[in-house]
């Protein structure tokens, strides 16, 4: 009985009433064929796997009553994507907006990221990572078998990141990776900043600490090397 009550809970706090306008307006505009079943639960959203002809697909949906409110409200205040009334309706709504310009810009510019596909209000649909049977895990909870091929990749995407799309992650940790087919897919990227953002530095600096510390359990890496790495643009990243 408690798990049923728990899950009307949940299905209350995250299908209000601006939700489901927001996904029927992607249903009716041929986004979303329907909803599958949940991926995962967040301190700000849901995630769930869904459905669009023959494409399996995510669909994140930020909470508008049970979200962090203060998190999400500091990092807009770092990096606005706009002018936006500070309640908590508006910055739900730019946060996700946010979040689906930060995807654009990172699969554009090389970054494995989900493709995005659209946004509606509160409302984002990507691509989904994983296969039929199960999502791809989160880079702590996987079978890693070549961790020095996984870190040479997000090295690589921490770097294009920063040189190309000029952005810096801002939370970046192996809860922020998932692993697919042995290959790094990065995510939850709405709290990124721009480069020239004067909390860029230590923000880049925690990235790395973050992931570096991970993955010297598996093989032999310094803080300094891969931070001087992502800065250079000696090698031209393509």
């Amino acid at each position: 009985m408690k798990k049923i009550e728990d899950l009307r809970k949940t299905e209350g706090e995250v299908f209000e009433k601006t939700t489901l306008d927001a996904l029927a307006k992607l249903m009716n505009d041929g986004f979303i064929d329907y909803i599958d079943f949940p991926i995962s639960t967040g301190k700000e959203g849901n995630v769930f796997r869904g459905v669009c002809g023959e494409r399996l697909i995510a669909i994140k949906i930020y909470r508008i009553n049970t979200a962090t409110f203060r998190s999400i409200s500091k990092y807009l205040m770092y990096d606005p994507p706009e002018k936006i009334k500070f309640d908590r309706r508006n910055i739900i709504f730019a946060w996700a907006k946010k979040e689906f310009g930060n995807l654009k810009k990172l699969y554009e510019a090389g970054v494995r990221v989900p493709e995005p596909i659209a946004i509606e209000e509160n409302v984002i649909v990507m691509e989904y990572i994983g296969s039929k049977a199960k999502p791809a895990p989160l880079l702590k909870d996987a079978n890693i078998k070549n961790a020095e091929k996984i870190f040479e990749k997000i090295k690589k995407y921490l770097k294009l990141m920063y040189q190309k799309a000029k952005l810096v992650h801002a939370d970046f940790s192996e809860y922020n990776v998932l692993i697919y087919r042995n290959n790094p897919v990065i995510i939850d990227v709405g709290q990124t900043v721009k480069r020239e953002n004067p909390m860029a530095m230590e923000f880049l600096r925690r990235d790395v600490y973050n992931i570096v510390k991970f993955f010297k359990k598996f093989i032999n890496i310094e803080e300094e090397d891969t931070i001087s790495y992502i800065m250079s643009d000696e090698d031209e990243v393509c």
